[in-house]
């Protein structure tokens, strides 16, 4: 009797044991599931928030590389639009047209001819020619002097060329429109010319090319003209400084792009010397450059913008030099084409004065 009912304990005890085990195995199932998507969860997260982090660091350290960039006023010489005349002895003829214009163009032309080193030449009147020569130098037909007879006395009294020109329209009052659908037009002087360098020498070949001006323009392209009070002077005045720009070089005026760097050491006062350069005061943002680079080598903004400071002063070896260090840094594309505006320029230069090849060579031009 004592032996079954200790066989029935036994018996409960174990079933209840294995009850309970089951019941607990029931119980962690839950817990198992809710931690292995908690668990999933959190990776992913984890996941997303590395790769931001990754996205964040790569855009920092490209902006860090390339910078923003602004643009500085920058003056460089370009070479003459036809053929240069610098050195050299040109008769001016009489220039042809309306005469209450082309006589004060052809006054301005020889009164204001430029005299300084590398531009300077010899403008004389036809008149002094005529004086010298027993040739007749008027055309029968048209009242004009003659090409043929004015080219014969200057080869004679050894002239290189003679600069022919003419007012095609005299001053053309044109309508233009903002806005073609309301129609709201308004009035625009407008110069229109012809110029003609002929060659007393046939190795030099002979060419010609207009002249176009408007008032917007001829303030634009020399703002001292604002303060001339007379529209017709205005244009008379620019015109006979773009016909200068046809023979000799002249200074062009563009705007350069400046590295703005944003995270490395130095680029507050690489900022600091855009705003100098801004003003046009290149000499100023230089020396800020320059102390930035001795600093701190990685700089590569500052590097590339003192190659722009170096091509503004006209040391375009050192400006080359200075742009592809700039580039072996950071090859980013702002800089490569920063080296080939500056070889451009310096290919100008030396075209604008007949200057040999530099002693480095040309490096991305042809």
């Amino acid at each position: 009797m004592s032996l079954k009912v200790l066989l029935v304990c036994s018996w409960k005890e174990t079933d209840s044991k294995k009850s309970t085990a089951v019941g607990k195995e029931s119980q962690k199932v839950p817990l198992t599931l809710w931690t292995k998507k908690h668990y999933e969860s959190s990776v992913m997260h984890s996941t997303c928030l590395s790769r931001i982090a990754i996205c964040v660091t790569a855009a920092v350290w490209i902006a860090a590389a390339n910078g923003c960039s602004t643009r500085a006023p920058i003056h460089f010489w370009s070479p003459p639009e036809i053929q240069s005349a610098v050195g050299k002895r040109v008769a001016v003829s009489k220039v042809s047209g309306p005469e209450a214009i082309a006589d004060k163009i052809h006054t301005q032309l020889l009164a204001n001819s430029p005299r300084d080193p590398g531009r300077s030449l010899e403008l004389v009147d036809y008149e002094k020619l005529q004086a010298h020569s027993t040739i007749q130098l008027v055309s029968a037909i048209d009242d004009q002097t003659s090409d043929v007879a004015l080219a014969s006395a200057a080869r004679r009294q050894g002239y290189d060329y003679i600069l022919r020109g003419e007012v095609l329209a005299g001053r053309q009052h044109r309508r233009i429109s903002p806005n073609l659908n309301q129609g709201d037009a308004k009035q625009v002087d407008q110069l229109t010319m012809s110029w003609r360098l002929m060659s007393m020498n046939e190795s030099n070949r002979s060419s010609g090319r207009p002249v176009v001006i408007d008032e917007a323009s001829a303030v634009d392209l020399y703002p001292d003209l604002a303060f001339v009070p007379n529209p017709t002077d205005r244009l008379v005045s620019a015109a006979v400084r773009e016909t200068y720009r046809l023979i000799t070089p002249s200074i062009d005026r563009q705007k350069v792009i400046l590295a703005v760097p944003v995270v490395f050491l130095g680029s507050a006062a690489v900022r600091r010397g855009n705003v100098e350069a801004r003003k046009g005061n290149w000499a100023k943002a230089e020396q800020i450059w320059s102390e930035v680079a001795k600093k701190h080598p990685l700089q590569a903004a500052a590097v590339h913008n003192l190659a722009l400071a170096a091509a503004a002063a006209q040391d375009f070896s050192r400006a080359k030099r200075l742009a592809r260090q700039a580039i072996r840094q950071h090859p980013t594309t702002m800089y490569k084409e920063t080296l080939v505006w500056i070889e451009q320029r310096q290919r100008d230069y030396h075209k604008a004065f007949n200057l040999p090849d530099p002693p480095e060579g040309w490096f991305v031009t042809r």
